[in-house]
């Protein structure tokens, strides 16, 4: 029987698509599977490959020396997907090498304050001196989209942030 774990990439934005690839590959790895994970991220309606197989791809070429092995599915007749075999768990790197963002400075500094939960005028009043209010609740608001913040409702109906534990 050929063990095999699945991700479908359709419908997400390249920094979601590999945000989502990287979270699932690293639980795969943490978990102790190191089978097959094909990953499904379409072929592109150009023709010429769809921006986050491209992406990707370029991901996992700047990364060999943490995967086993990752095969481009054109060569097993689906463009469509990219098949691996893990060996270590992956980090985010350097926009411009696999083109996996960052965190810019406000979402670090708001990431450290928020180890332990915090309302958000206690983020605001913490930060706003470096950063501002409006950069502090427009990265608040991505944070807590992209999966790096958690708001936390209380019983009473207060929110609380508290930085995602994503370990490596």
């Amino acid at each position: 029987m050929n063990v095999s774990r699945s991700i479908d990439l359709h419908d997400c934005t390249v920094q979601e698509a590999i945000s989502k690839f990287l979270d699932f590959y690293n639980t795969c790895v943490r978990s102790g599977y190191r089978g097959r994970i094909e990953v499904i991220h379409g072929y592109g309606s150009t023709g010429v490959g769809g921006i986050i197989k491209q992406e990707l791809r370029k991901y996992l070429a700047a990364n060999t020396e943490r995967i086993e092995q990752f095969i481009a599915g054109d060569l097993v007749g689906n463009p469509g997907v990219t098949i691996l075999y893990p060996k270590r768990t992956l980090k985010a790197s350097p926009q411009g090498q696999g083109s996996v963002p960052l965190l810019n400075a406000a979402q670090k500094a708001i990431q450290r304050l928020c180890v332990t939960p915090k309302v958000k005028e206690r983020i605001l009043t913490k930060l706003r001196g470096r950063f501002g209010d409006r950069v502090l609740l427009a990265e608040i608001g991505s944070m807590v989209q992209s999966g790096a913040l958690e708001a936390i409702k209380t019983g009473d109906g207060t929110v609380l942030y508290k930085a995602a534990s994503k370990s490596e």
